[in-house]
């Protein structure tokens, strides 16, 4: 079954979406799927035009809604500034095409469940990529956490801490402007901290945050020597309380200087623990309390006998980064040919952005903040 993409965007994350749809036919020749890119949408024509050249894709456009409604495309893939996510969608919905898009899903949960209601009635597949619950360490860390081996759940603790922001120099982007990216290292780095809790522990009710921006200023990027306001957070730092009753704390950092994509999550029960940290991503370590006594384990998830391990490079050879994104986008065009939900849907996307926004509330109001619910 062949699928036409039309890519929206020529940023790094383009890349490793181009990377995950071209290795599907190849990790995963039994699900019958040939994904296509077929157009790529970017905003500077010359920028869009060296980026389709060097990535072998045969048409571009800087006109967003040419790419979206071309002949023969059936997947809208956005990985777009989020400001343009809402837009970008609801063209794609309108004409009835699957799409899938970068996180966080919209910059306010209130445009987030506007576009999940909009894919739901239009009965569209609709996913966010949210490729870190994809890795097969974490599939069979939720394995473990099910079958009770650490216990009734006690505490959940994520950190996502990177250095990219931490240099007063680097200019002022997007992600440091409110209006375009809805929040700073919250949207961009707490919002996949958030999703492994969800999807490891339960759902967040309860919220009670603080947030900091420490370089209030950046040179723009078209003159260095005129500096524009930074009103997105540096760091954010929030005490969680999940509907199951654990309670956890999340952190996320853009200015942890010397930490590089530093993703670790730990999750306490009442038998023991599993921890897991990205730089590491094919070790799991469990602590847990079973009938012969106490005990370490140090997993090496590179095995076949763990979730997709038997896909990639037999025999025991580990994966990494980007492998993540190949399974989240092959099991996305599955679910478009098998006609079925896919998950994480806009849905996930909608409720990481209610969590967001009010971890938002709470560091403005300086109090606790009770997550929204939305029905529609």
């Amino acid at each position: 079954m062949e699928l036409g993409i039309a890519l929206l965007g020529y940023g790094s994350v383009s890349r490793k979406h181009i990377y995950a749809l071209r290795n599907i036919e190849f990790h995963f020749p039994d699900y019958d799927i040939k994904p296509v890119i077929k157009v790529v949408y970017g905003r500077n024509e010359d920028k869009v035009r060296e980026f389709s050249r060097k990535y072998e894709i045969p048409s571009y456009t800087n006109d967003m809604f040419k790419a979206i409604s071309m002949s023969g495309i059936n997947v809208i893939d956005i990985a777009l500034p989020n400001y343009l996510h809402h837009e970008a969608a609801f063209r794609a919905l309108e004409l009835g095409k699957h799409v899938i898009c970068e996180k966080p899903l919209a910059v306010s949960s209130r445009l987030a469940w506007e576009m999940y209601f909009k894919a739901r009635d239009a009965k569209i597949v609709h996913g966010v990529v949210y490729n870190y619950r994809w890795l097969p360490a974490i599939i069979y860390a939720k394995k473990l956490i099910e079958s009770g081996v650490i216990g009734k759940i006690y505490h959940f603790t994520g950190r996502y801490l990177e250095d990219y922001g931490q240099d007063p120099s680097t200019p002022l982007t997007w992600r440091y402007v409110k209006s375009y990216a809805g929040s700073g290292t919250l949207g961009d780095n707490a919002t996949h901290v958030i999703d492994l809790a969800r999807f490891l522990v339960s759902e967040i009710v309860e919220v009670c945050s603080i947030g900091k921006t420490f370089i209030k200023e950046r040179p723009l990027p078209e003159n260095r020597e005129v500096k524009g306001r930074v009103d997105t957070d540096d760091e954010f730092i929030s005490l969680v309380k999940f509907r199951n009753g654990a309670i956890g704390f999340i952190e996320a950092s853009r200015v942890a200087a010397g930490m590089k994509n530093w993703l670790e999550i730990e999750v306490r029960g009442s038998k023991g623990f599993i921890r897991w940290n990205l730089n590491y991503l094919n070790d799991l370590i469990v602590y847990t309390v079973d009938e012969g006594g106490k005990g370490f384990m140090r997993l090496f998830i590179t095995s076949k006998d763990y979730p997709y391990m038997e896909r990639f490079w037999d025999p025991n050879g580990p994966i990494g980064l980007v492998e993540g994104f190949t399974i989240a986008f092959a099991e996305f065009l599955k679910s478009i040919k098998e006609r079925k939900d896919y998950v994480p849907s806009f849905k996930d996307g909608a409720i990481n952005c209610s969590v967001m926004d009010a971890m938002l509330k709470s560091w403005g109001s300086k109090r606790c903040v009770v997550v929204e619910e939305f029905h529609q």
